[in-house]
């Protein structure tokens, strides 16, 4: 039982984990989109601009330890490493990641994750790609987000489309909940920057300025 629970907890936090090295990202995001083992895709809708929802997707690192400083849920770890970002997740899972595109309308992101556990042998990886596209409809932000995952072996493939109906609820789950949270977030930046700035010290705070140095943009009635 306690295996069972931990592939399925490693396949539903890929979601938000990893990547592998630069040089090869293009090969293995080619055979994650044409040869995923697990498909999801949600639609969404945020008030906010899209410029300041791209900043948002443009500063993962600022939004992370934000999440931390207000005690959000799962308690995600965030930490810079080269020009990406590496997470450690509490229910023992780690990856990396990096944004690997960019359009006005669109972000893509690429990555790899594993289960750090006792109960799940070493070789139960996975890659994915996740894109976030989005566009403005009157006040609100309408964006669909569209995720392929491919594990690594065979192994971690057979698994994964056994578990696929439970992995795709789980995913449902996660980024609906963690999309409640961020809009918490963002609704301080639009609204209350201070409150936001009052939390935050040091390089952080330094961070935070830079990025919304006017606080988010707010949206126009009518």
């Amino acid at each position: 039982m306690m295996v069972k629970k931990s592939l399925l907890l490693i396949m539903v936090a890929l979601v938000f984990l990893g990547t592998s090295s630069v040089q090869a990202y293009d090969f293995l995001m080619e055979e994650v989109i044409n040869n995923p083992t697990v498909t999801y895709k949600k639609d969404f809708g945020v008030d906010v601009t899209l410029e300041t929802w791209n900043k948002i997707l443009d500063n993962l690192y600022l939004m992370g330890q934000i999440w931390e400083i207000n005690k959000f849920q799962p308690a995600y770890k965030v930490t810079k490493i080269d020009s990406g970002l590496h997470i450690d997740d509490p229910t023992g899972i780690a990856g990396d990641i990096w944004q690997v595109g960019q359009s006005e309308h669109a972000r893509t992101f690429h990555g790899v994750g594993k289960f750090d556990h006792w109960a799940v042998p070493s070789f139960f990886t996975a890659n994915g790609v996740f894109f976030f596209e989005c566009k403005m409809d009157q006040n609100m932000l309408l964006g669909e987000v569209r995720l392929s995952l491919r594990g690594n072996n065979s192994v971690s493939r057979l698994v994964m489309k056994i578990f696929s109906g439970v992995l795709i609820n789980h995913v449902d789950n996660r980024f609906k909940n963690n999309l409640e949270d961020m809009k918490k977030i963002i609704k301080d930046i639009v609204n209350d920057t201070d409150k936001v700035r009052k939390i935050l010290t040091g390089r952080v705070l330094d961070d935070f300025n830079k990025v919304f140095p006017g606080g988010g943009i707010k949206l126009t009635e009518g």
